[in-house]
């Protein structure tokens, strides 16, 4: 039986063949090393570890989605009924801690009876990466994903990084216990030393652990994945290169006897070991400093791209670095955004156009739009796909319910997605043909409210309650309410908390426990307040259910309406830009 959720072929015409090949490292297996480490691959995008102590178990990221995370859960418990002593969660992405109520509730860990241990920050950077930028990154994480594409050769391949990502219930334990930037515990978990540190690497907070009498290294995502790493993420995110390798360099200093890794199999020797974290460490420094080189030869991303093409020959397309995840050029492009900014010196480029503006004068120029079809005709023919779909984009900003161009684009871009080795750019490639010939919102529609994934107010009602408020700060219309100042008092119902909104000529304030005087005041449940800051209900009908208490309906409405709802990413309009 295939037990792997990659989909797995020899070949096939419209899969890049080092892609295809690439599904073969993600087989669904419980791999163990070391003797009491048990690295289960292939489950889901990220890769739950256990380790087996003398009375319990430890678990090392408990995985994507809870119910992913109880069929590991039940996986595992196949090797031993030991009970769960402590999770530990090495970073704030949700693919690593999504699960945890598999394995641990909030209360055994608010009485201590389950260590959860994380990195200081890792609350905060939940709340700002699900906070007030949740619409554009689930958005943009669902468009990488392929959330909403087939598995199959015309769709999902893999992800790069894993299998295919485990869509779910995503459900947080907050931990207590935590590491400080630049720690490093020593602590016992059921008889198994472990050395926790601090290494920021892909992020600020992450943790890697090594367990002291085999020499193993858990790396989390630190090697990102038997692949290139994202310096940049086409999600929507850079990662400092030079933070990155000097992390790997600490982790180099343990000398590791094994390897384990969230979104890779295991690494046994250590020969092996030091070699791919030293391979690792190359290729995200080689990409650093050639291209700061070539940025004080004053060149932009797309010449220095062009110049240097690609990694050196002993590290580019390597085993386990291949660029199925992250891509050198991607990340050429954000190394230069980091120091230089959006500027690319070219005087044109401060005062642009436009983009609709541009493409009107564009398309005049290029003999009007039936031209500027047959031009994209003739390139298609050619097979010169990337100029067919750029040359489309024009008509498309005139008007963007031109079937017929928008059509040749789709057809362009598909056929990029079929050549493209990239997992993350296949699927983008893929999920903008389908929005391009009309059937993207009928296909998520299908799937259910905002295509089948969980409400922003199920999102936004697990961060703290005050990072919850924190984050409708961007949700505040500045046009529309720049001439407005109102406050609110807003309670939470089952804890008491307080905090005043203040809108204040295009800008919300928040006041925690503060005596300000309001014109009104709310108090609700949390959950309800996540439900009218996501517009899943109005003020109206949440008094006529009894989930507020107001005096004053009218004032409280017009308050509220000065805010955006969350943007589904159904509506959002990367193909047409």
């Amino acid at each position: 039986m295939d037990t792997n959720l990659a989909f797995t072929k020899n070949s096939s015409p419209f899969v890049n063949q080092r892609l295809l090949d690439h599904s073969k490292v993600m087989e669904q297996k419980i791999y163990q090393v070391a003797g009491n480490v048990y690295s289960a691959v292939g489950f889901g995008l990220q890769n739950p570890l256990m380790i087996e102590g003398d009375d319990g178990i430890i678990i090392v990221d408990p995985g994507e989605s809870l119910e992913s995370s109880i069929h590991i859960h039940n996986e595992f418990r196949k090797i031993t009924n030991k009970p769960v002593k402590a999770v530990i969660i090495t970073h704030f992405h949700p693919d690593h801690w999504g699960g945890m109520k598999a394995y641990v509730t909030q209360e055994q860990a608010d009485k201590n009876e389950v260590i959860v241990v994380s990195h200081e920050n890792f609350l905060k950077n939940v709340s700002s990466s699900n906070g007030q930028l949740a619409d554009i990154r689930m958005g943009r994480a669902i468009w990488m994903y392929g959330s909403i594409l087939p598995s199959g050769e015309q769709g999902v391949i893999n992800e790069g990084a894993g299998p295919l990502l485990q869509k779910g219930t995503i459900q947080m334990v907050t931990p207590n216990t935590t590491i400080k930037n630049g720690e490093t515990r020593d602590m016992t978990i059921a008889g198994v030393h472990l050395e926790i540190f601090n290494c920021p690497t892909e992020t600020d907070d992450h943790l890697l652990v090594y367990i002291k009498d085999s020499r193993l290294l858990h790396l989390a995502d630190a090697v990102q994945a038997e692949a290139f790493p994202n310096l940049y993420t086409v999600r929507g995110q850079s990662r400092d290169a030079v933070v990155w390798y000097r992390g790997l360099d600490k982790a180099r200093s343990y000398n590791p006897a094994y390897l384990t890794g969230a979104h890779m199999r295991p690494v046994v020797g250590n020969e092996e070991s030091m070699k791919l974290l030293t391979d690792y460490r190359d290729a995200i420094q080689y990409t650093h400093d050639q291209t700061v080189r070539l940025i004080n030869h004053g060149l932009t991303p797309d010449y220095i791209v062009d110049a240097l093409k690609q990694l050196p020959p002993h590290l580019y397309q390597q085993e386990r670095i291949g660029e199925f995840y992250g891509t050198f050029k991607q990340a050429v492009r954000a190394i230069y955004d980091t120091y230089i900014g959006w500027f690319d010196g070219n005087p044109a480029s401060l005062n642009t156009l436009s983009p609709k503006d541009e493409a009107i004068k564009m398309v005049e120029l290029l003999g009007g739009r039936d031209a500027v079809l047959k031009a994209c005709e003739d390139a298609f023919s050619k097979k010169e796909y990337q100029w067919c779909a750029q040359l489309a984009n024009y008509p498309i900003r005139v008007k963007k319910d031109d079937m017929e161009i928008r059509k040749i684009k789709a057809k362009a871009v598909r056929e990029l997605g079929y050549l493209s080795e990239n997992a993350t750019w296949r699927n983008w490639y893929l999920t903008c043909a389908l929005q391009l010939e009309g059937a993207f919102d009928a296909i998520a529609s299908q799937a259910g409210p905002n295509g089948g994934f969980p409400s922003f107010s199920k999102t936004i009602v697990e961060l703290p309650t005050e990072a919850m408020f924190e984050s409708y700060k961007s949700k505040l219309n500045g046009p529309e309410s720049n001439q407005v100042h109102l406050l609110l008092k807003c309670i939470i119902d089952e804890t008491r908390e307080s905090f005043t909104l203040e809108i204040r000529k295009g800008i919300l304030e928040i006041h925690r426990n503060s005596d300000l005087p309001c014109e009104e005041t709310i108090i609700a449940s949390k959950e309800t307040f996540a439900e009218i800051m996501a517009k899943d209900i109005t003020i109206h009908d949440a008094i006529k259910q009894d989930k507020v208490i107001v005096t004053t309906p009218h004032y409280v409405e017009t308050f509220f309406n000065y805010f955006d709802g969350y943007t589904s990413f159904i509506h959002m309009p990367f193909t047409f830009e």
